[in-house]
Formats: structure tokens, sequence, C-alpha cells
């Protein structure tokens, strides 16, 4: 048995669902790039894992129960990279655990143009679903999510950068995302058209609950501040805002919920997807 298999089983053993290992000096950059070596060096491997979500939570028509399991996945990739991590130096192979949640980097302006934004971007340290693709594990769809054969694009992911020189596994050559477009049409901030993912609208909706951007013009804040007040009339901010900070609710997964892949689910997958 290979370090690579070792490890992958340890991790296994930990309730991860799928483990993938990619070069770290040949990852797959999003844009900001974020490359593994940036954050250490002398890294030689990234391994990405993934822990299914709760089919039956993300089927509910209560999205808070989403929420919920989207925490606990999240906690148990932290935990077992935080686990690992620390075995492996143990072994005398430095290792960084990357989150599978927060932080996150905040960009206002561009950083190679310098043009500011029309809205807030955040950037995680790692693009951990390119390091998936990197990794082996699946590839990015249309709904601009990952989208593995197992659980297509239902999964949390973390990952861990080591010096320890691990066998990477090859990358995926067959498609998963058939182009079907239920995630565009699912898609209630109009983010994702014609094979396009826009992030602006759908990190309003999806953070907020707001259909309609923050103004770019003045023309565009009558019609803004009509949604705050009929917004206004059914919610709570100060409430909401403390249950965000608290639980990190989301307000929208219809693309999640839309998409048909996922090999693991189809025994149980309803016919009929809440929304």
């Amino acid at each position: 048995m290979t370090n690579s298999d070792k490890i992958k089983k340890l991790i296994h053993d930990q309730g991860i669902d799928l483990v993938g290992i990619a070069d770290a000096r040949e990852l797959i950059l999003a844009y900001p790039p974020r490359p593994a070596l940036a954050l250490m060096p002398s890294a030689k491997s990234v391994i990405v894992m993934a822990v299914a979500h709760s089919l039956g939570a993300a089927c509910s028509d209560n999205i808070h129960l989403w929420t919920r399991n989207k925490m606990q996945t999240s906690r148990l990739l932290d935990q077992v990279a935080e686990k690992i991590g620390r075995m492996l130096e143990k072994e005398g192979y430095l290792s960084l655990p990357v989150s599978a949640d927060k932080p996150v980097e905040i960009f206002k302006r561009d950083p190679e143009t310098g043009k500011k934004f029309p809205a807030t971007r955040v950037v995680g340290q790692l693009s951990l679903k390119h390091a998936a693709v990197s990794a082996g594990m699946g590839e990015i769809g249309r709904s601009n999510l990952l989208l593995t054969e197992e659980f297509g694009p239902h999964q949390r992911l973390g990952a861990i950068i080591t010096e320890m020189e691990l066998e990477p596994d090859p990358r995926k050559d067959k498609k998963i995302c058939d182009d079907c477009k239920k995630c565009e049409k699912a898609c209630p901030s109009g983010a994702l058209q014609d094979g396009q993912y826009n992030v602006d609208p759908c990190f309003h909706f999806w953070s907020l609950g707001f259909e309609r951007q923050k103004p770019l013009s003045l023309e565009q804040w009558p019609p803004y501040l009509k949604m705050l007040w009929e917004h206004n009339k059914n919610r709570d901010w100060f409430v909401e805002l403390g249950q965000t900070y608290i639980t990190d609710v989301d307000f929208c997964i219809e693309c999640i919920k839309a998409c048909p892949k996922g090999s693991r689910w189809k025994k149980i997958r309803p016919k009929n997807m809440k929304r």
C-alpha cells in the first residue's frame, strides 16, 4: 500500500466520503489566483476531502435545515484536516489544514486592474473546487459548482496542504455535466444564463435574499428602495443579522436542488424537489 493509499484510508475512516490528491505545484487556479505554494512554498501535495450533504436536508423546503447540515459537514472536514495535518507533522512533514468555510479574503477592487467591483467579492484562501478538479474528483458544472459522479453538487470540501510527496490522482476525462440547464432554469436571481455565471446577483440573493442588487445608477434606486420596503414588512433585520452571525444562514440553494447528478442519490432522490 502506498503512502497515498494509507492517507486516503485514514481519512475515509474518519467519516470523509471522497478523497483526492493533487500535485501542489500543478493546481488549476481560480481568479484571483491563490496557489498552494503561496500558502506553503515547500508544499508537494494537496489532499482534498469531500463530505456529502444530507440529501434530505437539501430536499427540505426549510433551507435553515440545510444550513445546519452545511455547518456540520464543514466542522467534520475541519476536524479531520486538523487531525491528519498534525499526524503528518509528527512524521516530519510541514502541513497546513485549509478550512472548509471561513475565513475568506475580501475584495472591493479587482486586484489585477484596480477597478472597483460592482459588489464586494469574497475569495477563499485556496479554491477548493479547483483543487478538487485538480485531484481528479470531478468537474465544475454549468452551475459553477463542483460536480462529482457520486454526489453531483451535494458535497462540502476541505483540504490539507503538505510537504509529503504523494501520488496525485489523474484528472477526470469523463464529462459529468450534460448541460441540461436545470440549474439555470431554477436560479431565481438570473446569475446563471447561457452557460455563464455572474457572482454578484447570486451573492446578493444567496446571502441576503434580495432579488435586486445594490443600485449602480440613480434610476435604479426607486425599485431597490421599493424592494427593501416590501422586505421590511415581513423580515426582522436585527434578528436575521444575529442568526446569520451565529449559524451562517443561506437563502438559496436552488441550483444544488435542481441538479439531477449523483449516482449514490438515484434511489432516494425525490422525483419532485420542493422549492
